[in-house]
C-alpha cells in the first residue's frame, strides 16, 4: 500500500489520507482527482479499467483502492 499513499501525495502532499478513514467525505479526494488517481493507477500498475470503476466507493480509502486493482488482476503488495 505504500505505493498507492506515494501516489496519493503526489496529488496533494498536504492532505493525510493515512489518517482518514473515506477520502471523499473528509473532501481529501474530489472528482478531477479521482480521475487524476484513474490514470495514475493505469499507468504504474499497468492496468485498464472499465469507465464503471470510476466512483467513489472505489476511492474512499487505501483499502477500497488496494481491492479496485486486486479486482482488476493486480497482485502483490500494491
Amino acid at each position: 500500500m505504500k505505493k498507492i499513499i506515494e501516489i496519493l501525495k503526489e496529488l496533494n502532499p498536504k492532505n493525510d489520507y493515512e489518517k482518514s478513514e473515506d477520502f471523499v467525505s473528509d473532501g481529501l479526494i474530489d472528482s478531477m482527482d479521482m480521475q487524476d488517481l484513474f490514470a495514475r493507477l493505469e499507468e504504474e500498475y499497468n492496468v485498464e479499467f472499465a469507465g464503471t470503476d470510476l466512483t467513489p466507493q472505489n476511492f474512499t480509502s487505501i483499502e477500497s483502492i488496494r481491492d479496485l486493482l486486486k479486482r482488476r488482476g493486480v497482485e502483490g503488495d500494491v
